[in-house]
């Protein structure tokens, strides 16, 4: 028996069948590769030592999509991981409609579709893939710059183009593995909030048009984050995560050269956006997240993306410096006693000011604070945006 792309005889030669022997009656289990069309040789021998080459008709073998996180050639990302109880959904023009991890019109990277899911609750989440990055202009800088992105593939240290040499270190024009992804261990993607979290009966929910969940103090929310979904890793964002899904938006994948769109809603609705990427309180304001002027909001520019990065309430992160101040321990202490993986530990300087911290920690990178802004307080980031370091008078990142 032998499995050939061509239908044209192999001949008598019992050598050239390679796919191995079997009896009559006995059943076989094939299993192909790669996709395309095969025939299937098989010689057949009599006992007389007569023989007889039978070919099939053409088996197609169509290419499957997976969602475990292994990397797809033809995706050219590591595949959503979808963990149990979650559900990919994909945008109908009208509607979110649930689909299936084999649906090739699940997500498209390279069209700013970034992958949905949804879990049992109806809450919202975006895949961001695993990936390494470099900042080719606007490094250190209150100018906003640009981001080159290369996805991983799987969990090795080579990317979609072949890179295999990373310098994994702050710097314009640097290759680094981003270091978001590892969670304990090195993990092929993150699925993040699509909107920011809000309060249901005590519990989390992303879903857009209502009010995000704020007066909670760092101890809760990383708390109710933690279990929120154990089965799933469910965390408190990182200041890593988050600066990963915002070096993903400034990347060719992500709006790239537009600024994301402010949510400028004093309700502080989730999704919405206003008339600009600046505009002031409830100028012009939409909380149709799907809209021409929604989607502007969005990490992508599209309705795939990650919508209240920029607006919305202030939301703090897991990322702290360590300089031993009681109010990390009364208003943070689950955070602060937390496993490692689930947090980003800065330093303190010498003297513990805003300044000084954001120094001392020049060699972070990945985590969108000393790369894209010029120093520790004030309108100093990328578009002029805010940049705080935490120190005595303000703690934890947000």
């Amino acid at each position: 028996m032998k499995v050939e792309s061509t239908a044209g005889a192999i001949g008598e030669n019992e050598s050239s069948y390679t796919g191995g022997s079997f009896s009559s009656g006995q059943t076989i289990q094939l299993k192909a590769t790669t996709a395309g069309t095969y025939y299937l040789h098989v010689l057949t021998v009599d006992n007389a030592g007569n023989k007889k080459e039978t070919i099939s008709n053409a088996v197609t073998v169509e290419k499957v999509l997976v969602a475990d996180g292994s990397y797809n050639d033809d995706k050219g990302v590591n595949t959503p991981n979808i963990g149990e109880g979650m559900i990919p959904i994909k945008w109908n023009g009208s509607s979110w409609v649930e689909t299936t991890v084999n649906d090739p019109d699940w997500y498209d990277y390279t069209a700013k579709k970034w992958a949905n899911a949804k879990t049992s609750d109806g809450s919202m989440w975006v895949w961001i893939p695993r990936y390494a990055y470099s900042i080719t202009s606007g490094y250190h800088s209150s100018s906003a710059g640009n981001i080159d992105v290369e996805f991983m593939k799987g969990l090795t240290n080579e990317t979609s183009t072949g890179r295999k040499s990373f310098n994994n270190a702050s710097g314009q024009g640097k290759w680094n593995i981003h270091p978001a992804f590892n969670y304990g261990q090195t993990v092929s993607g993150l699925w993040v909030a699509k909107f920011e979290a809000s309060n249901s009966s005590g519990k989390i929910k992303v879903e857009p048009g209502v009010q995000s969940w704020r007066s909670i103090t760092v101890n809760d929310i990383y708390t109710n984050c933690l279990n929120y979904n154990k089965t799933l890793n469910s965390h408190m964002m990182k200041n890593d995560e988050w600066g990963a899904v915002a070096y993903l938006s400034k990347s060719k994948y992500g709006k790239q050269n537009e600024e994301v769109w402010i949510n400028n809603s004093s309700s502080y609705i989730t999704g919405s956006a206003g008339n600009s990427a600046s505009a002031s309180g409830n100028t012009g304001t939409t909380t149709d997240y799907t809209s021409t002027q929604g989607v502007k909001a969005s990490t992508t520019g599209t309705v795939y993306g990650v919508y209240d990065m920029s607006g919305g309430a202030w939301e703090y992160v897991a990322g702290y410096v360590n300089n031993g101040h009681g109010n990390l321990t009364n208003y943070g202490s689950s955070l602060v006693n937390g496993d490692a993986k689930t947090k980003n530990v800065y330093s303190k300087a010498s003297s513990d000011s805003y300044e000084n911290n954001y120094n001392a920690n020049s060699s972070k990178y990945g985590d969108a604070v000393y790369e894209t802004s010029t120093n520790g307080s004030g309108s100093t980031s990328w578009y002029g945006d805010y940049s705080y370091f935490p120190n005595t008078l303000s703690l934890i990142h947000i």
